[in-house]
């Protein structure tokens, strides 16, 4: 096993994180149509859809932290912790500028039309962009949260996780994954994640501003050290697949526990109530037993490339960065129309998919410039 991960790149992982980016198209569409509160709103909404987006949310940005990781420990392997920070830098910081500037104002703009009657044009709006403080300004980051976030977690906890390379530290580290992958005690990986959210949640229960914020942070510190954690150490992929069925029992009882409740008309209030941190523990198991059904049972079946994965995993970066911008805007015009709600929902999905693709293939992949904005590695000339 030690040998198969030093030697062979595993696509599975690849695969997951297509597959979390290419989800969020769905799952951001789904928020206009789901009882809760998001930048475009259909009038006529569904507890379904809002019961398959709470589920979602359980464990998709856990996925991406996750998977990020995994992919630190491998990067730091083959360059030097500088060339590290720097390209974290270029991937994650150029990106979030870019997009805070350029990529974001028009979800704001149409945001601003439909719920504050705002009657200017999108040049009105923007000359005001930079005026004021940050929330009298239209300047946010909405789902470009996570590039801020995981490069301000890539670059604390750098030291530590330099630190289990070798020497003491990895040999202390080593002993205790190798107890951790024994048997069912894996799934102790969620007491931390569990002591987060029941300590930290009700203070600090966001949105993604980092000042109010701290529950998600270490939270998502934790998800991303667990994704080094199983990949510095071999033997915690085949904990993976043992506790893959253990895993999915749990992670389905709980949420179908959580789901229910609401589905009954059951609200929990966010405070230091027993249901509330009875639900904020059980909720963090679930997230664990998720993200382990997710690696078992991706490591299992799908450890493949093809030449759809070679293309899809260079896109994903820039995928995520325009999604949301796409979906609002088109759902600002569809949600007007006079159709059936789930109609209304899939033409949402097929034309922003299609607009996606379109952007990224015509214009963000093909010249340097884009390319570096959206966080992709320049193309290099050949040299004839």
């Amino acid at each position: 096993m030690q040998k198969q991960l030093e030697n062979e790149r595993l696509y599975y992982l690849d695969w997951l994180r297509v597959s979390a980016v290419m989800l969020l198209i769905p799952y951001h569409t789904g928020a206009i149509f789901a009882n809760f509160d998001f930048h475009i709103k259909n009038q006529a909404t569904s507890t379904g859809i809002t019961i398959i987006e709470g589920f979602i949310d359980n464990w998709h940005m856990p996925l991406f932290f996750l998977l990020a990781g995994a992919s630190t420990w491998f990067a730091l392997k083959k360059r030097p912790s500088a060339a590290y920070i720097k390209e974290r830098f270029l991937r994650l910081i150029v990106p979030l500028v870019f997009g805070i500037l350029v990529i974001v104002p028009p979800q704001t703009f149409y945001e601003r039309i439909q719920k504050l009657g705002f009657s200017g044009n999108y040049w009105d709006f923007y000359s005001h962009l930079v005026k004021g403080d940050f929330a009298e300004s239209h300047l946010n980051w909405n789902h470009l949260w996570f590039l801020c976030y995981l490069f301000v977690i890539s670059v604390a906890v750098l030291p530590l996780i330099l630190s289990w390379k070798g020497g003491r530290g990895a040999a202390v580290l080593e002993s205790f994954c190798t107890w951790l992958a024994k048997g069912r005690r894996i799934f102790l990986l969620s007491l931390p994640l569990a002591v987060i959210q029941m300590t930290l949640k009700v203070p600090y229960p966001g949105p993604q501003n980092i000042v109010t914020d701290w529950a998600r942070i270490l939270f998502m510190l934790f998800i991303f050290l667990y994704g080094v954690m199983f990949y510095r150490f071999p033997w915690f992929q085949e904990s993976l697949e043992r506790n893959l069925n253990v895993a999915l029992a749990a992670g389905l009882a709980i949420s179908i526990c959580y789901l229910g409740s609401y589905f009954l008309g059951y609200r929990f209030v966010n405070g230091y109530n027993l249901p509330n941190l009875i639900q904020l523990g059980l909720n963090s198991l679930a997230t664990l037993c998720w993200l382990i059904v997710l690696l078992g049972f991706a490591q299992r079946t799908i450890n493949f490339s093809n030449h759809f994965l070679d293309y899809a995993s260079e896109a994903v970066l820039p995928i995520y960065i325009i999604h949301q911008t796409v979906v609002i805007v088109l759902g600002y015009y569809i949600v007007e129309i006079e159709l059936h709600l789930i109609t209304k929902y899939i033409i949402i999905n097929i034309i922003s998919l299609i607009i996606i693709v379109t952007i990224y293939d015509m214009i963000i992949k093909r010249f340097n410039a884009t390319r570096v904005l959206f966080g992709m590695r320049p193309v290099q000339k050949k040299i004839c």
